[in-house]
């Protein structure tokens, strides 16, 4: 066995789309019957790591009596969430069409924990990002 086939910086460094699934687990789909995807970088992006890195580096520069609040550590995984989206189709929120924009995605997975909680574990999958 070749093992490139462990390689999942590759496409975690493109992106992947998510099929955005209902809390049925079904494919949420758009008016024209295509299914609603999000792109997004996976855990194992150099830029992704990057940017992690970045996030320990400002943590331990502020020491260990510097203790973070439950909603700063949420808001830091938001951060981390908008970074890794890099692209969307077919996304509606409360009637409106949105372009992917940092603003908007984070409008999103603030007011729909369970669309963040889908989209992080995709992030964090590796067979999402291995060709198959």
């Amino acid at each position: 066995m070749d093992l490139s086939a462990l390689d999942t910086t590759t496409l975690a460094d493109e992106g992947v789309d998510m099929e955005v699934l209902g809390v049925d687990g079904t494919v949420l789909r758009d008016e024209a019957g295509n299914a609603i995807t999000i792109k997004l970088l996976g855990a194992d992006s150099e830029k992704v790591r990057k940017r992690q890195r970045m996030e320990i580096d400002k943590r331990l520069k502020r020491g260990n009596r510097a203790k973070s609040s439950a909603a700063e550590i949420e808001e830091n995984g938001i951060d981390l969430l908008v970074f890794c989206t890099v692209g969307w189709s077919g996304v509606k929120f409360q009637g409106e069409e949105l372009s992917c924009t940092p603003d908007n995605v984070r409008k999103l997975y603030t007011a729909l924990p369970a669309l963040r909680d889908q989209v992080d574990a995709f992030v964090g999958d590796r067979g999402n990002f291995t060709k198959a």
